[in-house]
């Protein structure tokens, strides 16, 4: 039962990758527990498993993954962002139990973006690398109304190097897990040929055995 509910999930994910890439990185943008990069790794290890690396199917992995991903958080991005931009800082200090981010989280960034004196390309390697929450981010964007433009531009372009790091990490991962699988698959029949072939040596010593004590 259960492995019949994991292939038809597998099936539904490989039939309809883009689909729920896209779906999967918008819900991770606002329910923030779910990991964008689980939903990229777990994605990208069903669709590339087995493909050799070449320029065709890295185009096939941005095309199926990179560019859905990296829209899904740009467009779940935007629910913190409008109401960090509408409400301010009311909203981030009446809802920072839900989200797990104070105010002073915040702050902090807005520290580190002054420190850097360049804001977009601040933003935009903060998107790159997961060392500041997402979430921080798009508060703290919304919090200090940051052009809209320059915003979803940032956002796409940084979480597409970012997702596309993922995804060859995944690939390559699979790749090496699938050629281990098949050594070890291999040895696992010598194993149990020895085995078998162990167990009838035994029986027809033992039936050589009893004849000679019979005789």
């Amino acid at each position: 039962m259960l492995s019949t509910l994991i292939n038809s999930a597998e099936s539904f994910i490989i039939s309809n990758v883009s689909l729920a890439v896209f779906l999967g990185c918008i819900l991770e943008q606002i329910v923030v527990p779910i990991p964008a990069s689980l939903i990229v790794l777990t994605s990208t290890f069903l669709v590339m498993q087995g493909a050799s690396f070449s320029l065709m199917n890295l185009g096939v992995l941005i095309v199926k993954i990179v560019i859905p991903a990296s829209l899904g958080i740009t467009v779940g991005s935007m629910v913190y962002y409008v109401l960090a931009y509408k409400l301010g800082t009311p909203f981030i200090d009446r809802t920072s139990k839900y989200l797990g981010v104070s105010v002073e989280d915040v702050e902090k960034v807005g520290e580190q973006i002054n420190e850097s004196r360049y804001d977009d390309i601040f933003i935009f390697i903060a998107r790159c690398l997961p060392i500041i929450p997402a979430i921080v981010i798009n508060l703290f964007c919304g919090l200090i109304k940051y052009d809209i433009k320059k915003y979803l531009i940032t956002t796409f372009f940084g979480s597409a190097v970012q997702i596309l790091g993922w995804g060859l990490l995944a690939w390559f991962s699979g790749n090496i897990y699938q050629a281990l699988e098949a050594k070890i698959s291999f040895l696992g029949n010598v194993v149990l040929m020895i085995i078998v072939l162990a167990v009838i040596g035994i029986i027809i010593y033992n039936r050589r055995q009893s004849k000679k004590e019979n005789n």
